[in-house]
């Protein structure tokens, strides 16, 4: 984050990234004192300050720093009540003496009504945002926000936003860009990866890639190694039929976004979870950012929806090249069943998995 950046940020965001860069005393210190102190740690010209106690000292298991939301390459992993839906996420809530900030996605419904979904190990919890805020700054649903609360005897709710998608507020452009207004284009870059096995295939930013196996462990894993190797500005996982058993490789993903629900999820639950997934993909895509969507795997997908398939037709054909704008890339574990044969006429590249091998289907 740049000192034109850090200048943007109210006092109290500030002294809260002060806190988490490791800065001595961020509230005795002036504006200027905290960015200095704040540029000199992250440049390793100046060790952070740990302290001897516990007191103003960060809560333990948070999994990520408060300096990682401001960065712009930063990633943050959603997470769900576990007896509903089970995420892979860490803490994402602070709490000091002057500030409590969090950092989570939005959920919005009908009227205006909107509300904040914060990961918290592998439950969620869920802030309301005010009527006021959603209109005054124009938040659409799947924005990443990081705000402060506010509590009262009734709820806990949003009181300022400090950032939306990363980016702080002072530089925040409410006049948005809508992802049905971006003009489709031919796709025409090449996605790199680090494996060079998966160059080979020649996929490219804003096509849709299928892959088909018969055993769900190795697909899962398949899909996993090839979304880690892509090299594209953000990712995002989606999987609705996460077993006890199978969460273990969920602990594979890197820099990914997890939207995920487990097998005994409430089916009215998991679908807010993948509307919330498919609006996230799309603000993304209207920032500009190259979108990488895993889902794992479309038969179990399908059975959240088993009577119009109309969540899993929204999900499959988000695929997007934006013209001057971004894209979004959706990879596909799909069966064979003839029931989703219609989903085969958006496909661009297919992938078949055997043997622990990846080989284009020609």
């Amino acid at each position: 984050m740049t000192e034109e950046q850090l200048n943007e940020l109210s006092i109290f965001a500030l002294r809260e990234l002060a806190r988490r860069t490791g800065v001595y005393a961020p509230t005795s210190k002036k504006k200027s004192e905290l960015i200095k102190n704040i540029i000199e740690i992250s440049e390793g010209k100046k060790e952070p300050y740990i302290a001897k106690t516990k007191q103003g000292r960060p809560p333990k298991d948070v999994g990520y720093s408060f300096a990682d939301i401001l960065m712009p390459k930063s990633h943050f992993n959603f997470a769900q009540n576990s007896n509903i839906n089970s995420f892979s996420q860490k803490r994402a809530e602070f709490k000091y003496d002057d500030i409590k900030t969090v950092s989570g996605f939005v959920e919005l419904l009908s009227n205006n009504t909107a509300f904040l979904w914060v990961g918290k190990q592998e439950n969620y919890l869920e802030y309301f945002i005010p009527e006021d805020i959603v209109k005054k700054h124009n938040i659409k649903m799947g924005d990443k926000l990081l705000v402060e609360l506010s509590s009262t005897e009734n709820q806990t709710s949003i009181k300022e936003v400090f950032t939306i998608n990363d980016i702080p507020i002072k530089k925040y452009n409410n006049a948005r860009v809508d992802y049905y207004e971006i003009e489709h284009v031919e796709p025409a870059n090449k996605i790199p990866f680090d494996n060079e096995e998966f160059n080979s295939f020649d996929i490219k930013f804003g096509e849709s890639v299928y892959l088909y196996g018969s055993d769900n462990k190795v697909n899962t894993e398949s899909i996993i190694e090839i979304m880690n190797s892509a090299l594209v500005d953000k990712k995002i996982y989606i999987n609705v039929s996460i077993a006890e058993k199978n969460k273990y490789l969920l602990k594979k993903i890197k820099n990914s976004e997890l939207f995920i629900s487990s097998i005994t999820a409430e089916m009215d639950s998991v679908k807010r979870l993948v509307n919330v997934a498919i609006e996230r993909a799309k603000r993304l895509l209207e920032k500009g950012e190259n979108v990488l969507m895993a889902i794992d795997d479309v038969l179990s997908l399908s059975g959240v929806d088993s009577l119009d398939l109309n969540l899993t037709k929204n999900l499959l054909s988000l695929t997007k090249c934006g013209k001057n704008s971004g894209t979004i890339s959706v990879f596909a574990i799909m069966p064979g069943e003839k029931n989703l044969n219609l989903f085969e006429k958006l496909v661009d590249k297919r992938i078949n998995i055997s043997d622990d091998k990846l080989t284009l289907i020609q």
